[in-house]
């Protein structure tokens, strides 16, 4: 049964079928003799030819787009290099600036005479950690590299922000301590009369200890402060006579002595400088002169070792 059907199939795939071609008038007809399988391999070959042309476009169109695309990948990253070569400069210029940030700190500190209260920023090194760009043709910079670099940078900033801000709070206090310091003349008269022994002025055979400094004035003249400070007395004093008495902090306190008048009243802020009295010779007193007396922690010291 089965054979029969194998030759019938044969016969059907052999059997020939006649192709006419009918031209327009006047043309000779063309026909071609060929069998069913004949017919079957043409359109299979014809139908490959097709998908293969088909094939063969997609590819070269893939490939053209892939070489586009490709391009602009590799100039997206040209982009990004250049970016980042320029985010790496500024990284290194920061750097720098924060370096000039200490050395600007340890200059003012330097020149101030203020002791250095530990800049954060310096502990962590004095040089770049920062390394310096270079036109690397073989090499590329990573972003993670980068952002390392202005994630230390960032640290370091907030770091000389803060030490920038105790600069300015200890530069404060000191210029504070500066404008307190007794350090300023109190009147323009010569010293009479110096600190320390010296022999009884009003006579006789025994010394005394002096415990402040004569400066020779014209009555009435005026008595300026020897530093920024608060009125804490002013009034009359057994043998120093009429009195002006300033506390200046930081552990000093001057004193005014056989003054004429007091321009000032207790409780009052003065600055360095400001009239606060009139030279006199009240009290315990040889004529007009001004009896100055600077202590510091409770302890009278020698006011030449402290006035300019």
């Amino acid at each position: 049964m089965s054979w029969k059907f194998i030759k019938r199939g044969k016969r059907f795939l052999t059997r020939p079928f006649t192709l006419l071609i009918i031209p327009p008038k006047g043309a000779q007809t063309k026909s071609w003799k060929m069998s069913l399988w004949q017919v079957a391999c043409s359109s299979l070959v014809l139908v490959s030819l097709v998908l293969c042309c088909a094939w063969g476009c997609y590819s070269a169109w893939k490939a053209h787009t892939d070489r586009q695309e490709l391009a602009k990948l590799r100039e997206i990253n040209q982009q990004y290099q250049e970016e980042l070569l320029s985010l790496h400069q500024q990284a290194v210029e920061a750097e720098n600036y924060l370096q000039e940030v200490r050395a600007f700190d340890q200059r003012v500190r330097k020149m101030t005479g203020m002791d250095d209260r530990g800049d954060k920023t310096s502990r962590s090194g004095s040089t770049s950690t920062v390394p310096r760009p270079s036109s690397r043709s073989d090499s590329s910079l990573e972003p993670s590299e980068v952002d390392q670099q202005f994630t230390r940078i960032n640290s370091r900033a907030v770091q000389a922000c803060e030490t920038l801000q105790a600069l300015e709070n200890d530069l404060k206090e000191y210029y504070a301590y500066l404008a307190a310091l007794p350090d300023h003349r109190p009147v323009s008269g010569r010293i009479t009369s110096p600190f320390g022994m010296r022999s009884n002025p009003f006579g006789g055979r025994r010394s005394e200890f002096h415990n402040g400094v004569d400066f020779a004035v014209s009555y009435g003249a005026p008595v300026e402060a020897a530093g920024d400070g608060v009125i804490t007395f002013t009034g009359y004093l057994s043998g120093f006579g009429r009195t002006v008495v300033i506390s200046h902090g930081y552990g000093y306190k001057s004193s005014y002595c056989h003054l004429s008048r007091s321009l000032v009243r207790q409780g009052e802020r003065v600055t360095k400088g400001q009239k606060i009295a009139l030279a006199g010779s009240s009290g315990r007193s040889t004529g007009p002169h001004l009896h100055f007396i600077i202590e510091k922690d409770g302890k009278e010291i020698d006011p030449l070792t402290v006035l300019k």
